[in-house]
C-alpha cells in the first residue's frame, strides 16, 4: 500500500465512515459454489454515501500484469484534503479474452474497494481456498455440510436447515443444554 506524506485528514474521515458501515449484503448467487456474495454493486452501494459525506472518493483503474495473463486493479481513496491511499491487487485472467479481463476487473474492484475502506462483504473462510492441500490452486467446493481437513464445513445455504457434526454447533447459533 502506498499513501500520501500526510494522511491524519483522511484517516479522520474514515474514521467516521466505519462507524456508520455495517457489512455488506450478500444478495448474489454463485451458483457454481451455491453460495450467496456481495457483488460489486452492492459493495459500492453500502459506502457510497458515507464517503462523499465524509469528503472521500474513491477511484479505480486498471493495468497489465508483470506477469503473462495477469491484471492489476489499483484502489485509490482520496480525500478532499487531496491526501490519498492506494492499494494494488494482481489478479491471474481466468482466460486471456476480453470476457476474463472484465471478470478479473470486476472481481478486483469489488476485494479492493472492500479492502480499502475497511468493509465486511464474504464470509471469511479461514484460508482454506487460498492454502490448498495439493499447493496448486486447485480447490474443489465443498459440499453442503461437508467436513474440510482443518476442521472447517460449508454450511447448508440460507433456506435449508443448518446442522452441523454431532456434538458441534453451527456459527453464530447457540446450543441448547
Amino acid at each position: 500500500m502506498t499513501k500520501s506524506e500526510n494522511i491524519s485528514d483522511l484517516v479522520k474521515a474514515l474514521l467516521v465512515v466505519q462507524a456508520g458501515i455495517t457489512p455488506v449484503k450478500r444478495d448474489s448467487i454463485n451458483s457454481y459454489y451455491n453460495s450467496r456474495y456481495a457483488d460489486l454493486s452492492s459493495v459500492w452501494e453500502s459506502c457510497r454515501e458515507a464517503l462523499a459525506k465524509n469528503g472521500l472518493c474513491v477511484i479505480q483503474g486498471n493495468s497489465v500484469g508483470p506477469a503473462a495473463n495477469t491484471l492489476i486493479v489499483e484502489t485509490l481513496l482520496i480525500h478532499e484534503s487531496g491526501q490519498w491511499i492506494q492499494s494494488k491487487l494482481c489478479l491471474p485472467l481466468a482466460k486471456a479474452d476480453p470476457q476474463g479481463v472484465g471478470s478479473a476487473m470486476t472481481y478486483g474492484r469489488r476485494y479492493g474497494l472492500a479492502a480499502i475502506i475497511g468493509l465486511v462483504s464474504d464470509p471469511d473462510d479461514d484460508g482454506n481456498a487460498a492454502s490448498a492441500k495439493n499447493g496448486n490452486g486447485n480447490v474443489r467446493p465443498l459440499k453442503l455440510n461437508e467436513r474440510s481437513a482443518n476442521g472447517g464445513y460449508r454450511p447448508a445455504a440460507a433456506s435449508q436447515p443448518r446442522t452441523a457434526p454431532v456434538g458441534q454447533t453451527v456459527a453464530g447459533s447457540r446450543s441448547v443444554s
